[in-house]
């Protein structure tokens, strides 16, 4: 055998051998079939963009990959797909088109700290549903998210919905100047409650307010929470992200779906662009998100085209640790064609693959043969 070459690559890229790269087709290949049957239709958009046609993405600047063009413009990998989609809409689509439902699957870029399932180059696959702005269209994309999770093989997962809004709508009493708020928002998305009791004893939050955001992690379950949810504020933002959650909610009841549901509101989102639903996928055999979506409204609008929305996106590398699949199930082919007699055998190869079958040929036994049901020595 040969001795293994150590040619190093960037941290957070790596190559994808056969048996994995089998099992991220095999995935993506089911993705692809399932948002198809829900009407879904695919779209692509480039890796590489103007970094001004990124930022509303508002994933930290430090986080992207860039580089500068020949003619000293700023270019940038996509670090995510809802915010190209978003760009490319407003430049071929009108209002006149909604509503659009797009699904995509591709590489995303993202300059961070290295975690399991987790890389600087990574795939995803999900679907943006754009123009139109009822709790249907959130029932359905979630209701999506949860069928495909189970078409892929996934048993053992749950949602859990959280509400941009009823965060927003008590943060809002604080009047916070805007790099508090976003302190906040990082505390709670990170779950840092000491870093977030102290960030509200330094701005001098009021007793009932800071109560009730800290007590944001306990307040999750079954639906019930959302009546308990209730009763610790009354502002009517809150109040009408409640009203919004229970009515997503009752439609995920008629979808069918609802025992893999589960309520959050200790869920934030890291992408700022969300202004109303959030939801997260978990798998207890990946310690991250498998998928992540929600409503956002107002991203569109950077690029002079506003309209409502809502999407999710499932990150293949995680759904495939869930699935406990780097799979390894070998690949095994119809025919093996040993070509002693190079034209007898390539013309043999020829017709059973005109038949159909997978064929491949070796011309020599000292090769490293694979697995096959049939083999023919021509």
């Amino acid at each position: 055998m040969k001795e293994k070459n150590s040619f190093q690559l960037p941290k957070g890229m790596r190559d994808l051998l056969p048996a994995e790269a089998r099992a991220k087709r095999k995935l993506e290949n089911c993705l692809i079939n399932k948002f198809l049957s829900w009407g879904y239709e695919e779209v692509a958009t480039p890796a590489l963009e103007y970094y001004e046609n990124l930022r509303p993405a508002e994933t930290p600047e430090d986080q992207f990959f860039k580089l500068v063009d020949r003619e000293g413009q700023i270019l940038a990998l996509r670090t995510d797909m809802t915010t190209p989609i978003a760009r490319m809409t407003a430049n071929h689509f009108s209002p006149a088109d909604y509503p659009l439902k797009f699904f995509y699957l591709t590489r995303v870029f993202r300059y961070e700290n290295i975690q399991m399932g987790r890389q600087r180059e990574f795939y995803q696959g999900g679907v943006e549903f754009i123009g139109s702005k009822g709790a249907a269209a959130d029932g359905e994309v979630i209701a999506l998210a949860v069928e495909t999770l189970k078409e892929s093989g996934l048993a053992d997962f749950q949602i859990s919905l959280g509400h941009r809004d009823f965060l927003r709508g008590i943060i809002d009493q604080l009047k916070l100047d805007e790099e508090d708020e976003l302190e906040v928002l990082k505390a709670v998305w990170k779950k840092d409650y000491v870093k977030l009791e102290t960030i509200l004893n330094r701005v001098q939050a009021a007793s009932d307010i800071k109560e009730v955001i800290l007590l944001l992690p306990t307040l999750r379950g079954d639906i019930s929470v959302i009546h308990q949810a209730s009763k610790v504020t009354n502002n009517p933002t809150s109040q009408a992200a409640l009203e919004n959650l229970a009515e997503i909610y009752r439609l995920l009841q008629v979808f069918g779906v609802e025992q893999h549901v589960f309520i959050d509101f200790g869920i934030v989102r890291d992408f700022d662009y969300y202004s109303g639903i959030i939801f997260e996928g978990y798998s207890p055999k990946v310690g991250a998100p498998i998928l992540g979506g929600g409503r956002y409204d107002d991203l569109l609008s950077h690029y002079g085209a506003p309209a409502p929305a809502t999407g999710f996106a499932i990150g293949l590398e995680r759904l495939m640790l869930a699935l406990g699949e780097t799979e390894h199930d070998s690949d095994v082919l119809d025919y093996l064609v040993i070509c002693q007699d190079w034209a007898a055998g390539i013309k043999k190869a020829q017709e059973l693959r005109r038949s159909g079958f997978r064929v491949r040929t070796a011309f020599s036994k000292k090769e490293t043969l694979p697995q096959a049901k049939e083999v023919i020595e021509l």
